[in-house]
């Protein structure tokens, strides 16, 4: 992302801390990072593990809800 919006990081060095800026999986693909796609229907979860860059958006009526959990293991 640094790459393609210099400008942004130089104002915002955080950037990827906040959930302001999406890339298309295109320009990801492009340059060598691996891209999923996953559907979410009723009563499924999805697991995102640590340090993974996600996103999603909605496709009709949506209640979202969100929760970070750890196993014990990553307490040490």
């Amino acid at each position: 992302m640094r790459k393609h919006l210099p400008d942004l990081f130089e104002e915002t060095p955080d950037l990827l801390h906040g959930l302001v800026t999406q890339f298309s999986p295109s320009i990801l693909k492009d340059e060598g990072v691996p891209v999923f796609r996953a559907v979410q229907r009723a009563g499924e979860y999805v697991l995102t593990f640590p340090r993974a860059y996600h996103a999603g958006f909605n496709s009709g009526f949506n209640c979202a809800e969100a929760v970070n959990v750890a196993t014990v293991d990553w307490l040490s």
